[in-house]
């Protein structure tokens, strides 16, 4: 179980907009040319890959293994296809006989408590005699479907020697891509994308109208084909702030009533606490926490980072502020604010808390309205990148360096989610080898990953349309996109389509809500 699993799991299937089970079509309604059909698509392929890695001999060269690994990769995403094809196919049979049984003649009522005499002359066998007086016991309705459910369940947790908890959840996954997400379930059965990403697919269609999953998935599937889980992860919440059918600052609303601390016990005398939120408000704190430790470094002091992360809170927490007096930082929150879209519809635009992703457009004008100075940034409508950010106020490097933080969100190596404030402006042509500083030739990289291209023999090419092409020592790719950018339908990673400054009509309103009521925009060089 993942950290953030500790709070509950509210997962659940008929929060997805599919039919109710019993009723769905599968394979078994296709008859026996479609079933060939169905048999072809879903699970013949793994048998195809797992015949050519058994052609192959066992890796000899570091390069030829790492290619093995990525098939297996690609099997495992196959196999995962497969299996939620069958799942959700055998719970449909299931289903469907839980309601035949249900709508029968035989249908006994849990508080009848009929005799087993009364039962035996309306031609009930002796096992469902049995489950008929159980059921009584207990109040429950054998045929209910969500007994039923849970029986199944049980039945597969046996069969695939996992727990209730884990198969529940494969089950809602199966039924998501089998009933509703048919594009994403192919694109795993072919391999184009882990079982992970299509995870947070179904996961982020819960709430969502029919036509809406559908978008997300036009949407997110060209990403998912090139980029890492975790960047699918946010691209995919943030799509579901966006479309759900109930405003983000009536949800936000009542889900502040969930606030809560939460502690458990650890071996080792250790316990965790687990804070929930308002995420302005845990930024804010991880902010102000972090901000002390990086201002208060002694390089004589032998705590790492996490140590003094702690130390810090527990000392705010239990001996006031470290040296008294209360904590007189100013805590540091990052936060866009797309104005065309405000404009276009206030109930359904969306502001990006830096750290955390999409926030009512309420809270971040508050946000917005305490703040002591405020950066404009200018984003491609249609993709959602950021090109170019207000340089009145700063100098051309600093304002680079703005421009990369809200452009590419964190480090731009593959699954990392470093924060701007950990990473670093990164030359993709080395400056000492001519490379400019300029939009087209940075990027944000951490530390560690700065190490990797510079003593590891990994390399990166800055493609036309903004993205960055990682090369491994032995020739695995990897296209990632910055973070900015939401849509990739008119990308092209082969061709010269780098996201220019647009020419917007700055209309008196639009003036205003960006902050140029009394001055004229500033004149940006675009490069």
């Amino acid at each position: 179980m993942g950290i953030r699993d500790i709070f509950e799991n509210d997962d659940d299937s008929h929060r997805l907009p599919i039919e109710a089970p019993g009723l769905r079509d599968t394979v078994q309604t296709t008859g026996t040319w479609g079933a060939a059909i169905q048999r072809q698509k879903y699970f013949t392929g793994p048998l195809e890959v797992l015949t050519e890695l058994n052609k192959q001999m066992p890796a000899q060269d570091l390069a030829v293994g790492l290619d093995q690994l990525a098939m297996l990769s690609r099997l495992r995403s196959m196999l995962d296809a497969s299996e939620a094809v069958l799942m959700a196919d055998t719970y449909e049979l299931f289903a469907r006989g839980v309601a035949l049984q249900s709508n029968g003649d035989n249908r006994i009522q849990a508080e009848d408590e009929p005799t087993p005499e009364q039962l035996a002359e309306m031609g009930v066998f002796a096992d469902d005699i049995l489950a008929n007086l159980s059921a009584g016991y207990y109040r429950v309705t054998p045929h209910d479907q969500e007994i039923a459910r849970s029986s199944f369940v049980a039945e597969a947790s046996i069969a695939m020697r996992d727990t209730d908890n884990h198969i529940s959840n494969k089950l809602i996954m199966a039924e998501g891509l089998r009933h509703l997400c048919l594009e994403t379930l192919n694109a795993l059965s072919a391999g184009e994308i882990t079982t992970q990403t299509a995870r947070e697919i179904i996961k982020n269609a819960q709430d969502l109208e029919t036509e809406d999953v559908h978008r997300m998935e036009e949407l997110l599937l060209p990403f998912a084909k090139h980029a890492s889980d975790s960047a699918v992860r946010q691209r995919a919440r943030r799509l579901h702030e966006k479309m759900h059918p109930k405003p983000i600052d009536e949800r936000h609303k009542d889900a502040k009533e969930t606030r809560d601390l939460r502690w458990w016990m650890e071996k080792d005398g250790m316990a965790v606490a687990q804070l929930r939120g308002p995420a302005e408000d845990i930024i804010s704190v991880v902010n102000t926490v972090e901000h002390h430790v990086v201002s208060n470094v002694d390089p004589e002091d032998p705590r790492t980072r996490g140590q003094l992360r702690y130390d810090t809170l527990r000392d705010a927490l239990l001996d006031g502020w470290p040296e008294g007096g209360g904590s007189t930082l100013k805590t540091k929150v990052a936060v866009t604010i797309p104005a065309v879209e405000m404009l276009a519809d206030p109930r359904k635009a969306l502001a990006d808390l830096e750290g955390y992703g999409p926030i009512p457009i309420g809270t971040a004008l508050k946000l917005a309205a305490d703040a002591p100075s405020m950066l404009r940034l200018l984003t491609d409508p249609w993709s959602g990148a950021v090109i170019d950010v207000d340089r009145k106020k700063y100098r051309p490097p600093q304002a680079l360096r703005d421009l990369l933080r809200f452009r590419d969100t964190q480090c731009q190596f593959p699954g990392c989610n470093r924060l701007p404030e950990r990473s670093e402006v990164e030359h993709i042509d080395d400056w000492a080898k001519g490379g400019g500083t300029n939009r087209t030739n940075t990027k944000l990289c951490c530390k560690r990953h700065q190490m990797f291209k510079h003593a590891l023999g990994w390399n990166y090419t800055y493609l036309p349309d903004g993205s960055v092409m990682w090369r491994t020592p032995h020739g695995q790719t990897c296209i990632e996109i910055p973070g900015s950018v939401t849509s990739v339908q008119n990308f092209d990673f082969n061709a010269d389509r780098t996201p220019q400054r647009l020419d917007i009509e700055l209309t008196d309103r639009v003036r205003k809500v960006l902050g140029y009521e009394f001055e004229e925009p500033p004149e940006v060089d675009a490069n």
